[in-house]
């Protein structure tokens, strides 16, 4: 049994409200996250501290990609819309707190695109159904196909960063953040389970509890408005 929480977005306050009450109900449970740390909500750079603290795993959302190159390549194309994707907050909270810029990097830099765990595959926006079949192997996935298309395809419309179409049906769940829901979405027929429920629009931040490859339960904490 795990938990996951979808795209945070700098609402550190609304993060430390839903940790606390998935371990006042689990306890010491392992938790993940589908990316999306930082940018839009103004405390970036206390998500990131929270993350190493309590030993959050994340991967890499396409928000990590664009902070990452706008402060260390800021000519690089992935870094171009950062400008226009929230990064105002990120720029004034790290003024701030420039000593931690650092630590933060590379904790972008080691994250990897996804865990491929024994009933699911959490990614920040998944494996399309235009890209399914490059990562599987007699109908069952690959990781090493999975990790060289991620590497390959990763600022592609349709990678594992940016995609916003259908997810392939993998024969395991996919959960994935990226794409805003006012509530968490089960898509039974590609086994897709989404979880961005938009806490940057002042909306909620969610996590779910899974087990044996099953949704077990639903946790959301609304947006505090101090975030925003």
């Amino acid at each position: 049994m795990y938990a996951v929480v979808g795209d945070v977005h700098g609402c550190f306050h609304t993060l430390v409200n839903l940790i606390a009450d998935i371990k006042d109900e689990y306890g010491d449970i392992q938790i993940y996250s589908v990316g999306d740390l930082g940018d839009r909500g103004k405390f970036t750079p206390e998500v990131f501290n929270l993350f190493d603290g309590e030993g959050i795993l994340f991967v890499k959302g396409n928000h990590e990609l664009m902070f990452y190159y706008g402060v260390t390549e800021p000519s690089n194309p992935i870094a171009h819309p950062w400008v226009y994707n929230g990064n105002e907050y990120t720029l004034n909270a790290y003024r701030y707190q420039s000593h931690l810029l650092e630590r933060h990097l590379k904790m972008i830099e080691d994250a990897p695109y996804f865990f491929l765990l024994e009933d699911s595959l959490i990614s920040h926006a998944g494996i399309s159904e235009k890209f399914g079949t490059k990562v599987l192997s007699n109908k069952k996935i690959d990781i090493n196909k999975l990790q060289t298309f991620a590497e390959k395809h990763f600022d592609d419309e349709n990678g594992i960063l940016w995609n916003r179409g259908m997810l392939m049906n993998l024969g395991i769940l996919q959960i994935v953040g990226h794409c805003r829901y006012q509530n968490v979405v089960l898509k039974e027929k590609n086994k897709s389970l989404y979880i961005d429920t938009s806490v940057y629009t002042g909306n909620k931040l969610s996590a779910v509890i899974i087990e044996d490859g099953k949704l077990v339960k639903i946790i959301s904490a609304p947006t505090v408005f101090d975030d925003l």
